[in-house]
């Protein structure tokens, strides 16, 4: 049954005559089928779907990747249709980042004095780059055609993305490219942030003050926000009285399960520091010091960007200088995340990280 819908649903955004409401029906069916059909069934649907992945018209081809993305969402294989979808992903990012170089070549530089004001329509795009990617559009038609199709396609690669780290790890060599755009672009700005993210990635955690640490591992996190909630929740406690640092449903939602956010807030237990921050003494500074921010690790930060040693991202812990405050999310509903404590420090090996941190940070 479902393979007929399929079928018709991938005809009906073929064919040229066919109306929004007829492929609307369409794409009704499909779902109403997939409550009927085998697991086996839907994938085989998929694959036939994705075919339509490569239509000109963005917005069929968006409308059918938007409703396999969300079989995906549901629990069905994104292998089924990622091949696919990142094959066009590469040509779409390089398309775009070409219409945004000859956009910004083509706007107005402001004077060396003037105060940087840029205004916003009602996305929170800049107008005078809107107005411009206009005007530039119709002379650039296949960069032009790429823009936007990488609007309605973004979406469902999102969702092939957080289902798949193996796909995650076959696109990231498109990360840079993502980026290029992301401050004109949305699909820029989404993307790359999914395609930082780095999954059994060894992380290295210690709270000198405490000679408390662990070794681990780190996958699925998209920002440093992330990190110290579930930090929170397996870090290594010291003290006859170990109550719980963070509830459970907040370390759930950091996790990928349950509500995407709620209106909790969470407060945070620790400043991050990089380990350049260690001192001779073996310590870290004042928090309420002058310089110190030079070695913060900002919630607003990804993992990516903080520092390696010994190929280990190294996370160092240490009284907050300010309440931090935030609202219990996280970025991505169906990415699953996770940091686990592979083993506890002994105060030996803590002892002897900081060492050689602090020798590497006063050579550099």
């Amino acid at each position: 049954m479902i393979a007929q819908a399929a079928d018709t649903l991938l005809e009906t955004v073929r064919r040229e005559s066919a109306t929004g409401e007829e492929i609307q029906a369409a794409a009704r069916a499909l779902f109403k089928s997939v409550r009927k059909s085998s697991r086996d069934e839907v994938h085989e649907a998929m694959r036939t779907l994705a075919a339509a992945f490569q239509l000109t018209d963005a917005r069929r081809a968006g409308f059918v990747a938007m409703a396999c993305g969300a079989l995906v969402e549901g629990g069905f294989d994104p292998e089924t249709i990622a091949a696919p979808l990142v094959e066009r992903l590469g040509p779409l990012l390089d398309g775009s980042a070409r219409l945004m170089e000859a956009c910004l070549e083509r706007m107005p530089q402001p004077a060396k004095d003037a105060e940087p004001e840029e205004e916003e329509d009602e996305d929170g795009h800049s107008k005078a780059f809107e107005e411009t990617r206009r005007q530039v559009s119709p002379e650039l038609p296949g960069e032009a055609a790429a823009w936007d199709a990488l609007e309605q396609l973004w979406p469902p690669m999102i969702a092939v993305f957080s289902a798949s780290s193996p796909w995650r790890a076959r696109a990231r060599r498109l990360r840079d490219t993502a980026a290029r755009i992301a401050d004109h672009h949305v699909a820029g700005h989404w993307l790359r942030l999914m395609l930082s993210v780095s999954d059994d990635e060894p992380i290295l955690v210690i709270e000198p003050a405490k000679r408390l640490g662990m070794l681990g591992r780190m996958s699925g996190v998209v920002d440093n926000f992330q990190i110290h909630v579930l930090l929170m929740d397996v870090f290594p406690k010291s003290g006859f009285f170990r109550r719980r640092r963070v509830p459970r449903r907040v370390v759930e939602i950091a996790r990928g399960n349950g509500p995407q956010r709620t209106a909790e807030v969470v407060t945070g237990t620790w400043n991050l520091y990089t380990w350049q921050a260690v001192g001779p003494d073996l310590s870290l500074p004042d928090p309420q010091g002058p310089g110190t921010p030079a070695n913060w690790i900002w919630g607003e930060g990804v993992p990516d960007d903080i520092p390696l040693f010994e190929d280990h991202r190294v996370i160092l812990l240490g009284p907050p200088s300010y309440v931090r405050a935030w609202q219990s999310q996280r970025m991505f509903a169906h990415l699953r995340a996770s940091v686990e404590c592979t083993r506890t420090l002994d105060a030996d090996e803590i002892h002897q990280w900081l060492q050689r941190m602090a020798a590497a940070a006063g050579g550099s």
